[in-house]
């Protein structure tokens, strides 16, 4: 999957990802269970404002929550890249470097 996965966070932490957990009613090592995670790396994704990367994680939090798959990558930072960046990536991989 390309693109930014770290726009929205920060030291801070991940406040889309606290919310999707508050919205859903569980607390921190419940949302991790139910995500397939362990609850160390449910605080790091919340805490410490690290980027979940499995599509299984998103869309587990999708189902808990009652939002869309789209919903869920916004709320957690997810910047889909423009078509433009797309074709820019497509053509740097096809042009040798020399």
């Amino acid at each position: 999957m390309s693109g930014n996965m770290n726009s929205n966070t920060s030291n801070r932490g991940n406040e889309g990802l606290k919310a999707l957990r508050e919205e859903a009613g569980l607390n921190k090592s419940q949302m991790a269970k139910a995500t397939g995670i362990s609850a160390r790396m449910w605080q790091r994704y919340e805490n410490e404002g690290r980027m979940p990367e499995s599509i299984d994680f998103v869309l587990r939090t999708a189902v808990l929550t009652g939002k869309s798959v789209d919903e869920v990558l916004k709320l957690i930072g997810f910047k889909y890249p423009s078509r433009e960046q797309l074709l820019q990536e497509i053509e740097n991989a096809e042009t040798p470097t020399t």
